[in-house]
């Protein structure tokens, strides 16, 4: 069946928002940052806003990866459970980079981490450009179904 970009989009994107039902607390946050991705990206750059992302949660998912490691658990179930450690805030911020990652993968075909990509010197500032402005569509979908479908704690 032939779909269009915008339904793959929209497709995508709520995918990524039912994976986030259950935990109120994930919820609340991961809608908070959804909502002012797109802001973030269009003031400081997709690099930087994935950069900051990034910032948030992999020193804490790498020492409690490798503290598991250490006691014999497998790389891929020490990643697992150092990701279910994480508080809320963390996990949100490692979910949105990763639906976002997620995204750029599978529409561009690059199996390279978005932030790899962003960086390289074999990446010009046009593709940067063309890839930012896709990630805002994606991101439009993804507020639209966060607002419809996730709760505020605030509101609970």
């Amino acid at each position: 069946m032939l779909r269009s970009l915008e339904q793959e989009r929209a497709n995508y994107a709520w995918e990524c928002i039912q994976a986030i039902k259950g935990d109120i607390d994930l919820e609340d946050k991961y809608k908070s940052y959804v909502r002012s991705a797109s802001t973030y990206i269009q003031t400081n750059g997709l690099g930087n806003t994935l950069a900051f992302y990034k910032s948030k949660f992999e020193a804490d998912l790498k020492k409690k990866t490798e503290e598991l490691k250490k006691k014999g658990v497998s790389e891929k179930r020490a990643y697992e459970e150092a990701f279910n450690k994480l508080s809320a805030d963390k996990k949100a911020y490692r979910l949105l980079y990763a639906h976002i990652d997620g995204w750029f993968k599978k529409h561009y075909k690059i199996n390279k981490e978005i932030l790899e990509w962003v960086i390289s010197k074999d990446t010009s500032s046009i593709k940067v450009f063309q890839v930012t402005i896709e990630i805002i569509s994606l991101l439009n979908w993804m507020k639209r179904f966060a607002e419809a479908e996730l709760r505020d704690k605030r509101s609970e």
